[in-house]
């Protein structure tokens, strides 16, 4: 039997504000990343993280024990990476995990939302 979640669809910010200060400062900024990159999307929780959608879902974030990460859902040959800071072997997905503010690369996370919104285009 299929249990609905009971956060299915709920505003994220509750997420959010319960994570370790750390954790916030570095889900808040690629939290604003993927809001700049995608204006318009939808963000609500789906499965357990904040979830993105425009016309389909493009990226997600969830917290790890060491890091937390931004999932984001496109072909790894849409998604310009020549540094390998993307992780993850399938083939629809991809995960940037963030253990520092160092780790939060401004441009390429621009570019890989824009990329995977368009894929979902």
């Amino acid at each position: 039997m299929y249990l609905r979640r009971e956060d299915l669809g709920a505003p994220a910010d509750a997420f959010f504000a319960q994570q370790p200060p750390e954790r916030r400062e570095h889900l808040a900024a690629l939290r604003a990343l993927v809001k700049k990159a995608a204006p318009g999307a939808r963000e609500s929780m789906k499965w357990g993280m904040p979830y993105y959608e425009l016309k389909g879902g493009f990226c997600a974030l969830y917290t790890a024990t060491t890091y937390v990460a931004l999932s984001i859902m496109a072909p790894p040959a849409k998604l310009d990476d020549p540094e390998g800071k993307l992780e993850g072997t399938g083939k629809t997905m991809r995960h940037l995990k963030v253990r520092s503010a160092a780790d939060i690369d401004k441009a390429s996370i621009l570019r890989w939302v824009k990329a995977a919104v368009a894929h979902h285009s």
